[in-house]
Parts: structure tokens; sequence; C-alpha cells
């Protein structure tokens, strides 16, 4: 067998009432002024607010609220400016879904130094360093709070990568309360984003037993907890779950990747724009039953978390199970207009950025076999649904 490595982890306070914690993990962090980035949904929900009057009187502190979409470059370095204002002791809390909290990250990271955004993109360049970090998500998704890897899209409108042990904040708080205002809708869609992340972690070819343990646990979390969460906002209960899965995906995907759902995925924000969980979800529909064919062996541990009984060829039935129990095509419908072309999205599967995802799937497709799900994809997608 061979050697692999734990990256560390971020301190983790998690449970109803977290967020109250906030200040003692600042002054365990040794910060002297704050820079909050959230994003215009949690200003609106008014949690941007509590957290910064939690803080003021303690702290300078500036709020940063990222535009809509996801994260660029341009965005990044407006962060980085308004973090280099506040001097020296500054550090960063990061309040929100994968798209705040992608942006904090960066901008702890490339705060550091003098360079812009754009020179650490592929891991171009070294960090310099990192502003010390607390990430608070208010979705229970990308796990981003744990992960030390960010999705930026590039000036040509690429979705591309940046990652380095300085992304990896240093406190996640998980409060299911913050979760509470998320729409049925993000709550489906970020959830599956979850569910997928776990799958291919648990699948992927760099999987090790330790990281398994992880994926499977946020697999039967999910299992458990995403339909009520979906018709229950206010089960708290449900909710914690939910965080804790995302929570236990991220740190499986930080430690084994992802495969080719979010192949896929990341080519379907680059050429149609769409939104991640959604793009995944998508993705992962249209490529299980091919992945799970070569070696329904591989998905044995998976079908089982999922449903106690179960067989690897059952685990692409159980997921439309999921997704139907979801309600995830009330969150996809918006966007069943899309516009996707085969060669464009082709184009983007096979790009340098994301063919690790590819040659780290439970199956790892050639060429040919590329473009046969490129168009799985493209041949599926004019009836709308899943």
């Amino acid at each position: 067998m061979s050697i692999y490595t734990i990256t560390p982890l971020p301190t983790l306070v998690a449970g109803i009432g977290a967020l109250r914690a906030l200040p003692e993990q600042l002054h365990r962090l040794h910060a002297r002024a704050l820079l909050l980035i959230s994003d215009q949904g949690m200003a609106a929900a008014g949690w941007a607010g509590r957290v910064h009057d939690l803080l003021a009187d303690r702290y300078p502190v500036d709020t940063f609220l990222a535009p809509p979409g996801e994260p660029c470059i341009a965005t990044v370095d407006a962060g980085v400016t308004a973090a280099r204002i506040l001097g020296t002791g500054v550090a960063v809390v990061g309040l929100g879904g994968g798209t705040a909290l992608d942006i904090a990250k960066l901008v702890a990271a490339v705060s550091a130094g003098t360079r812009p955004m754009q020179d650490y993109m592929m891991c171009a360049n070294p960090y310099a360093g990192k502003l010390p970090s607390l990430m608070i998500p208010s979705t229970s998704g990308t796990g981003a709070e744990v992960t030390r890897t960010c999705v930026v899209t590039d000036a040509d409108g690429r979705k591309s990568w940046a990652w380095g042990d300085e992304l990896c904040p240093d406190v996640a708080l998980l409060d299911p309360e913050i979760t509470v205002t998320l729409p049925p809708t993000l709550t489906a869609a970020t959830g599956i984003d979850a569910f997928v992340h776990a799958v291919e972690a648990a699948t992927a070819q760099r999987i090790n037993a330790i990281v398994e343990g992880y994926a499977l646990q946020a697999i039967r979390l999910i299992c458990t907890a995403l339909a009520t969460a979906v018709a229950e906002p206010h089960d708290l209960k449900a909710r914690q779950q939910m965080q804790e899965a995302a929570c236990l995906a991220g740190i499986a995907i930080n430690q084994c990747g992802t495969g080719i759902a979010h192949n896929i995925g990341h080519a379907l924000g680059t050429v149609a724009h769409l939104p991640h969980a959604i793009a995944v979800a998508i993705a992962m529909e249209r490529s299980l039953a091919w992945s799970v064919d070569a070696d329904p062996g591989r998905y044995q541990a998976v079908a089982s978390a999922m449903r106690p009984g179960s067989s690897g060829n059952d685990v692409p039935h159980l997921f439309m199970e999921l997704l139907e129990a979801a309600d995830f095509d009330r969150a996809a419908r918006p966007y069943h207009g899309t516009k996707v072309g085969y060669a464009g999205l082709l184009d983007s599967m096979l790009s340098a950025e994301n063919l690790p995802m590819m040659a780290n799937n439970a199956r790892v497709p050639t060429q040919d076999e590329m473009g046969y799900l490129a168009s799985r994809v493209v041949a599926g997608w004019p009836q709308g649904s899943l």
C-alpha cells in the first residue's frame, strides 16, 4: 500500500450557538483588527450585521461584501486591498456560502505578500504566508471551511484553481442556526454538492482508509437529514447533521480530491455559467452509472452508507431517489433553458485545470469516453429534467 499524508485541519467548533465562540477564537488567533468578508444574502438576512456587532466592541472591523456570482480574481484583489488598509494584526473572518469563504481564504493568503491574485492561479507562485482566518459557513455544501483549495474565475471567464496549505483556515465555526434562512432550493442544491463530494472522495483513486471514514459518514448523514432540512428549514437537528456532513465531505475531498462529476461540473460552470452545486449534481446524474458499471464493488461501501443492504449497482438508482427526496429538480428548473454545446463542453472537460479530476475518478476515462460523457450531458439537456 502506498504512503499517504493527512494534512492539518482547522479547529472545529460545532453546535447550536457556536457563533458565540467567535470572540474567544479570534483572541486565540491574536487578532487586533478584522476584515469580515460576507455576501449580499447574508447581509440581507441580518447575519453579517449580527457578526459585526458581536465583534465591533472588541476590534476595529471592516466589512467587505462580495458581489453576486462565484469568486473571481478582481473580487479577491479588492478584498486584499481592504485587508492591507487595516494594517498589521488583521484576521479575516469569512461568513457565507462557498463563494464568500473561498474569497476570504484567498484574501487571507494573498494579503500576506505583495503579488496580485493572478500570480497564484494554478500554483504559479508560492504564497508569502497567510493572515489568521476563521470561517463561518451559512450553507451545508462546499466544505470550504476546511479545505485548502479555492475555485476562481479568471479574466477570461474560465473556472480555475488555487490551492496550498495557506488556504486552509485556522478555525471553522459550524452553527446550524445560521443555515435556517437558506431557501429550500439552495438547501437541496448545496446538500447534493456535499453528497457528490463524499461519493467522489470515497471512490477516488487517491482514497485511503482514514479519509474513507469521513466520506462514508457524510453520506450517511446526508441520506438521513437532507430531505428533512429541505422540507423543515427550522429543524436544527437536521441542519446540524447537514453542516457536519458538508464538513466531513470537505475534509474528504481536501485529502483525496474529486472525480468526473466535478470535471464535468466545472466545465459546465465555464461554458454555461451554471452554479457549482447545480452543475456537479447534473454531472453526477449523467456519469454515475458509467462510473459504477466498470467496478460496482468499488461503490459497495457507498451503497451500504446510503441504504444498508444495498449493492454497488444500486448507487445510481439510490442517487436518483435522493435527488427526488430533496426536490432537486425544483432547484435546477431555472437553468433548464441554458444552452450547452458539445464541442465547448468537451474542450473544457479536457482543459488543464480539469484533467486532475478526470484522472482521480473511480473509472478513469479515455479521451473517447470523455466524448461519450460530454454527449450524455448534452443529449439529456433539452428535456431539462433529471
